[in-house]
């Protein structure tokens, strides 16, 4: 038998060349752009939190200003939690360490969450840690410059006499001002990438308010069943994009309106189940097409319930923490609608489907599997038709309500009336530099356009009251009706543009008389347009949809259809007997093509 012995080349050998499996330096350096945001970055540490037991957890941020730039330097997390064990604090900062490295029963796993996070945000990481039933204080730091200096080569656990001054009223419980008996204290400093200004530099405040977005949603199972947290000195209350858990600002101004569950069904993978769920918001949300709740100044209480955010979106949680908030392609049946911001949809799996969801060591973004996404897109298709119906239905209940309390051409007037403050003032109506008076112009002008419209230099200069008191006239508004009057008054002195509503005999479709760069349209009802096309649309969109004959709908439909087109025919027809017309209507092609374009844009939005 042959005795083999493969021989070991001495260190110094050219045949053996050795490296360290780690440039730490570098590897650090790398390591930064992990891919963290700054809501991605913070959501490790409150994940550690609550693994650690915490009830309590506080962060707070501190910014500077250098050479006029605000910035965030430093941001510090406080909990209440079960602490550290010194042993344990020595690797903390270790990367690649971790005490539930592929435990698929809670927010960690992965072993990078902690130190990745933090180096994507800052240059140092401190930790103090106190575990419970004992006094003792234990800290350990990273700190990126010091390594690269050579001054830090490892990690330590050092016993400290407490947690630090600057930082020592945050582990406190902020309701009860009673010290935390145990708890860890998470403090970034050097922070380098949380700097506002720039061209496409998002401000600190902006990146604030997204971080507080993320804690509110991410994290509202666990608030909702109990969990402080605390942002800058502020409790962060928790949003539910399904509208089913108690949101504080829904109970106190709403009576704590629920969504409707429209759908409720799970998908068992491996002996664990993925929750899927689709409601409807509160009808009190969405009583108009606009978006989410009501139109003006009643839609400010809406403004922070973030409803126009769940347009398609799809909310994922894993372990109970939302880890993904946005489309998912090919969910939602045909895509993604409008009215899907009144719909929530959301799907929740455990950490040990991870594969199935495509989960990574950065827990932000989660996309299921083609064969899982198919299962899931069967469960919430039938559901989300449901609801996209009930929405369009309500829609059009109340849009009858509101056509009922609504004047003559409300919408559009309001539509013109909001648009208007986008586009160039008219100038037709209006007094010359001269000081002669151009009066009313009737049929004539080109309001806004290139040309100053023909005057007739002898015509008597007209007011707003003679053209208010001629309308109240051909309206036969009495003295004695007030009310219509003041609204005669406001369109004429204050809409950009007034439909009114009259008749006469002849050929006329409409008459335009300009006034201070206004302009009053009176539409002739005994125009076959008016009669045959305009009039029976308005009556039918009067109607209850259960009081429509589709047949007659459709009828009516396709009457309309040939009647805009002969509509735009009759206007080039009409064109066409100036033998300058492209001289002469240039700018009021440009200038209609332009103002239809925003006001129908402007009128439509929400539907």
């Amino acid at each position: 038998m042959t005795d083999t012995t493969i021989e070991t080349p001495a260190p110094d050998s050219p045949a053996q060349l050795s490296a360290p499996l780690v440039q730490e330096g570098q590897a650090l350096e790398s390591s930064r752009d992990a891919g963290y945001d700054l809501a991605a970055a913070v959501g490790e540490p409150v994940d550690n939190s609550i693994q650690a037991g915490a009830r309590i957890i506080r962060i707070r941020t501190t910014t500077a200003t250098e050479a006029k730039t605000k910035r965030i330097s430093e941001v510090a997390f406080a909990d209440d939690g079960l602490g550290i064990a010194p042993e344990t604090l020595a690797s903390a900062l270790s990367l690649g360490f971790g005490t539930r490295i592929n435990d698929r029963n809670g927010l960690g796993r992965f072993g990078m969450g902690l130190k990745l996070a933090t180096l994507s945000q800052a240059r140092r990481c401190d930790i103090w840690s106190r575990q419970a039933g004992s006094d003792a204080v234990f800290h350990t730091f990273l700190d990126l410059d010091q390594i690269q200096a050579g001054a830090q080569t490892q990690l330590t656990a050092t016993q400290v006499d407490s947690f630090p001054t600057d930082w020592q009223d945050l582990m406190s419980d902020p309701r009860k001002s009673q010290p935390f008996s145990s708890g860890t204290l998470v403090v970034w400093s050097n922070v380098d990438r949380l700097t506002g200004g720039g061209r496409f530099g998002a401000a600190i405040d902006e990146r604030l308010s997204e971080l507080l977005y993320f804690l509110k949603r991410g994290y509202r199972r666990f608030i909702d069943e109990g969990l402080y947290i605390e942002l800058d000195g502020k409790e962060v209350h928790l949003h539910d994009p399904l509208f089913l858990l108690d949101m504080p600002r829904v109970v106190e101004r709403f009576d704590n309106a629920k969504a409707d569950i429209l759908g409720d069904d799970t998908i068992e993978i491996d002996g664990h189940k993925v929750h899927v769920r689709v409601t409807l918001l509160p009808e009190v949300f969405r009583r108009v097409r606009g978006v989410g709740g009501y139109r003006g100044d009643e839609g400010k209480q809406f403004a922070d319930l973030y409803i126009p955010d769940n347009e398609g979106k799809v909310s994922i949680l894993r372990e109970g923490r939302e880890i993904y908030y946005d489309i998912v392609p090919k969910l939602l049946p045909g895509g993604t609608e409008r009215i899907d911001r009144f719909i929530g949809v959301e799907i929740s799996f455990p950490a040990t489907l991870d594969e199935y969801f495509r989960v990574r060591n950065v827990k932000r973004g989660a996309e299921p599997d083609g064969k899982l996404r198919g299962e899931i897109r069967k469960l919430v298709e039938r559901p989300v038709k449901i609801a996209r119906d009930r929405i369009q239905a309500d829609f059009s209940k109340n849009d009858l309500v509101e056509r009922k309390d609504a004047t003559e051409h409300e919408a559009a007037h309001t539509a013109v009336e909001r648009a208007a403050g986008k586009l160039p003032q008219g100038r037709a109506g209006t007094p010359d530099p001269a000081g002669a008076g151009t009066g009313g112009t009737h049929g004539t002008g080109q309001a806004g356009g290139e040309r100053a419209p023909a005057v007739d230099e002898g015509a008597a200069v007209r007011s707003s009251d003679d053209v208010i008191a001629e309308l109240e006239q051909d309206l036969q508004i009495g003295p004695e009706d007030e009310k219509k009057r003041e609204q005669i008054r406001y369109a004429v002195e204050k809409l950009p543009v007034t439909l009114i509503d009259l008749e006469w005999p002849g050929n006329g479709l409409l008459d335009i008389e300009h006034l201070n760069g206004k302009a009053v349209v009176k539409l002739n009802n005994r125009h076959p347009f008016m009669r045959s096309v305009y009039r029976p649309l308005k009556e039918v969109a009067a109607k209850e949809p259960e009081q429509l004959n589709p047949a007659q709908v459709i009828d009516l439909a396709r009457k309309a259809e040939v009647a805009l087109d002969v509509l735009f025919m009759a206007y080039a027809f009409a064109e066409n007997m100036n033998p300058n017309a492209d001289q002469d209507y240039a700018s009021l092609r440009s200038y209609w093509g332009q103002f239809s374009g925003t006001f129908v844009t402007e009128a439509l939005r929400g539907s």
